[in-house]
């Protein structure tokens, strides 16, 4: 008896060996899988540049972007517009996500609040975030707060929406279980809507950081410093290897953004 339960133990240990290294080759996989796409873009762009009729002002080869990105990582210009527009965006994120999902969360639960807020968000969700510009830079001026304001109003609206759509589809039997057992309607709201509601606040989470993002640089765009006026900077001087460079860099910052969260959102749902 004790032998088997040794092989038993032995087979356990084995099997899930195998699994991991499964889950690790997964993974590499996937990885080279996905460079595959971004090795064929960057062929084609260098044909396009070698073989084609297209200017090299309007579409520098690889190589010299890569070497202006380099240019602008030891001049310190990455570093000091990223964290310009990192700071627009996590304070814009901040109160957007905060107050929608709070928001959100009342309005999916309390009568009173649906019935006094929702026509309200309802009437000024059709504007986007853009068209607040023009009023943030008069009302607040050409800084930080107004980039943040015209940040939070996306993500406002992104986890209003997603977080009440979460209450509001939380099970009923949950509900009157919690209700035959006495629950009181605070305890009720802790420990049962909300936990029931985490999967829906997480997606309009991630959902804002990316239109949160783009929001950022096209807010920049007029005016405020951060990568969306170095790129408008550089546009204006018609310099396509600044360009392109900043684009990549917002683009792999969003990436690695979200695979992070993603991550962070798999922990946080591991019991699902």
């Amino acid at each position: 008896m004790a032998a088997l339960t040794s092989q038993t133990r032995q087979l356990g240990q084995l099997a899930n060996r195998t699994a991991r290294k499964l889950d690790i080759n997964a993974n590499i996989l996937r990885w080279v899988i996905g460079i595959v796409p971004i090795a064929l873009l960057l062929a084609t762009w260098q044909l396009l540049v070698t073989y084609g009729d297209i200017p090299t002002y309007l579409l520098p080869p690889p190589a010299d972007v890569f070497d202006t990105f380099m240019t602008e990582l030891t001049r310190g210009n990455i570093a000091e517009h990223l964290g310009l527009s990192l700071n627009h965006y996590l304070m814009g994120l901040a109160w957007g996500i905060g107050l929608g999902v709070l928001l959100g969360l009342l309005t999916g639960y309390l009568a009173i609040a649906s019935l006094l807020v929702e026509p309200v968000v309802a009437l000024f969700r059709p504007i986007p975030p853009l068209a607040w510009i023009p009023f943030a830079i008069i009302a607040i001026g050409i800084n930080t707060q107004a980039a943040a304001f015209i940040i939070g109003i996306g993500a406002f609206y992104i986890n209003f929406y997603n977080t009440l759509s979460g209450v509001r589809s939380v099970d009923k039997k949950l509900i009157e279980a919690a209700r035959t057992l006495g629950e009181n309607p605070v305890g009720m709201l802790w420990r049962v809507v909300i936990p029931a509601s985490v999967p829906a606040i997480l997606t309009g989470i991630r959902i804002s950081l990316g239109q949160g993002w783009m929001t950022v640089i096209a807010a920049e765009m007029f005016g405020i410093r951060g990568l969306g006026q170095r790129l408008m900077e550089a546009a204006g001087l018609l310099a396509m290897d600044i360009v392109i460079t900043y684009m990549i860099v917002i683009g792999l910052l969003h990436l690695f953004m979200d695979q992070g969260f993603r991550l962070l959102q798999s922990w946080v749902l591991r019991w699902r």
